[in-house]
């Protein structure tokens, strides 16, 4: 007893000694004259016992570094493994190999060429010792936070391998997600990543606050330079239809119809445009190429209202008005004679049901008019161009597009043209640039990933996403996928994650997901995920040199992710004004009296 309370005096940061070896797993029998497990050292309590932590074994010019997976007392846990007894009062620590430090060198790799012996002593990591594990932020590496066990020590990810080779946050709700993205992109602004293309899919409006001036944020309610705009025609035809008149479809009379119209209409703007070369006869319903669709729907409009003299020559049309396309104001006609007395109905005089007046509707409403600019100038240039650059925010390293506001299949809709759309414009793209993708990368963060992936979500947006987390490290696109619910990612999109960030999970499907994904040397660290502190996680995978518990840097400014306050309950009493909302949600838009 003497000589180990020696060696103790000899080295305050040794700690114990080695039990058991099986593989990568070591167990340490702590020190008796260990106080507690958490020894003080310079000044500081070492977390010695906490899940997570780090120790080092000395092996001649290496340390072996391993991570703290277990702890226990001998009497109240039984045997452990690999032992069959193990002596009483004895306290212990289950630790999982993970790398070595050359102490020649001060560097760090991953694996262990030699592994510890019997009675090897064991010491608690200092935080100079871990500046050789986890390296500082630079150009290349990108800082998240601190680590959980000494947080004196910065923890940063290999940003190459967190943009392109796709990574996961998933947390549940009140753990910190949103911050901690916040806090990501703070750190691409700041850490002089200047020229970077990191797009944000924001769906609740949540990060233009904390971004500030530093990003491009364009939002599908605002106005002027500040409005986001997704065209309608870059879409196939079905999906128009179903952005401006709903998920009724039609008949099948009039989506031919409605069919046969748009291709004529993007037939006829291709014969007129000088920036295009398509031949018109390859254009189809489908071909993303601008067309007006006010013309479309005056004609079907007045189809479906037409009455004639006679009934089979459309020369004797009774119009009273011939209405404007441009304004949405719809042609009239006198009303058709009872009895076969003329005027008499059209060939498709009712036809088409209520579908015309549903498809004005949904152009007048002002929550989609983001989808109707820009309309396309045959005599001008490509404006998708204009509406990309827009997208990748410009000369801003972050680009927010904000799509709160809008009805959820609508903005589905509008998410799945810009994920389309980038990836195949980076596929298309030299990788000697100029361009995106290959040339210079992109980074798609995907709030409410489970909403876009899953099999909810229309076709165009769920295949556009899981396109891109298949193929889109090849072609320089990377995701960032958002989730409080990663039960409802596709098992291939959650694989395809090289770098996972769990922050604190309460459903045990979801932890049981997040656990199934986790290598299992860290197991240890995937059984805390329910008791993570709020802004912290477990951050593993290729973009990280070592796993570890990390506290999130605080977003300064913080993101608009808070609760609703309750000051309000604290006032007089009054009567709320929800006149103006219900305006609104009629689809009436007529100005509220105050």
């Amino acid at each position: 007893m003497g000589a180990k309370r020696i060696m103790t005096e000899r080295d305050p940061t040794c700690i114990g000694k080695v039990r058991h070896v099986l593989g990568a797993t070591v167990t340490v029998a702590l020190d008796p004259d260990l106080a507690g497990t958490a020894p003080i050292y310079r000044g500081r309590l070492q977390p010695v016992g906490q899940i997570g932590s780090l120790v080092r074994i000395p092996q001649g010019l290496v340390d072996l570094v391993a991570t703290v997976n277990l702890v226990g007392i001998a009497e109240l846990s039984g045997p452990i493994q690999p032992a069959e007894s193990v002596q009483h009062d004895e306290r212990w620590l289950q630790v999982q190999l993970l790398g070595e430090i050359d102490r020649g060198t001060g560097r760090f790799q991953r694996g262990v060429g030699s592994y510890p012996g019997l009675d090897d002593p064991v010491h608690f990591a200092t935080a100079d010792q871990l500046q050789s594990v986890f390296p500082p932020p630079d150009d290349k590496n990108l800082r998240l936070g601190r680590l959980a066990a000494a947080e004196e020590v910065p923890v940063c990810v290999d940003t190459s391998r967190f943009v392109v080779r796709h990574a996961a946050i998933v947390g549940s709700t009140g753990s910190g997600k949103t911050s901690a993205v916040a806090s990501l992109l703070q750190s691409f602004v700041t850490g002089g990543w200047r020229a970077a293309n990191v797009v944000v899919i924001d769906p609740h409006g949540e990060y233009a606050q904390a971004l500030g001036g530093n990003a491009s944020v364009k939002s599908v309610l605002a106005s002027g330079n500040e409005q986001l705009h997704v065209p309608f025609w870059a879409l196939p035809a079905a999906d128009i239809l179903r952005i401006f008149s709903g998920p009724s479809g039609g008949s099948a009379t009039f989506v031919n119809r409605y069919t046969e119209l748009v291709t004529e209409a993007r037939r006829q703007f291709v014969q007129e445009a000088d920036w295009l070369t398509l031949h018109p006869t390859s254009v189809t319903a489908d071909t993303p190429v601008p067309f007006d669709i006010r013309s479309v729907w005056y004609r079907l409009d007045a189809e479906n209202n037409e009455t004639r003299t006679t009934a089979g020559d459309p020369n004797t049309a009774c119009r009273t008005d011939d209405g404007d396309a441009a304004t949405l104001r719809p042609a009239t006609f006198r009303p058709y004679g009872p009895g076969g007395q003329p005027p008499h109905k059209g060939p498709f005089h009712g036809t088409y049901g209520t579908m015309p007046d549903l498809l004005r509707l949904g152009l007048i409403d002002p929550q989609l008019h983001f989808f109707q600019k820009p309309a396309g100038d045959p005599g001008g240039n490509d404006p998708l161009v204009e509406v990309m650059q827009d997208w990748l925010g410009g000369v801003h390293p972050v680009s927010v597009l904000d799509f709160s506001g809008v009805p959820t299949a609508a903005a589905d809709l509008a998410i799945g043209v810009v994920l389309n759309l980038i990836f195949e414009v980076s596929l298309r793209c030299n990788s000697e640039g100029p361009g995106i993708g290959r040339p210079s990368p992109v980074l798609i963060i995907l709030e409410e990933a489970h909403r876009y992936l899953g099999d909810n979500a229309s076709r165009l947006t769920r295949d556009s996403a899981n396109r891109i987390a298949r193929e889109g490290r090849k072609y320089g696109v990377g995701l960032l996928l958002v989730t409080q619910r990663p039960t409802e990612l596709p098992d291939t999109a959650l694989a395809q994650c090289g770098t996972l960030v769990a922050l604190r999970l309460s459903n045990s499907e979801d932890q049981h997901t997040i656990r199934a994904a986790l290598p299992d040397a860290i197991a240890g660290l995937a059984a805390v995920l329910p008791s993570l502190r709020t802004g912290e996680g477990v951050v593993s995978g290729e973009a990280m040199i070592l796993p570890a518990r990390v506290l999130f840097d605080r977003p300064n400014p913080e993101p608009r992710a808070n609760d609703p306050s309750l000051k309000p309950w604290r006032q007089g009493p009054y009567v709320p004004n929800v006149g103006p909302a219900l305006t609104a949600w009629r689809g009436t838009y007529e100005a509220a009296d105050d």
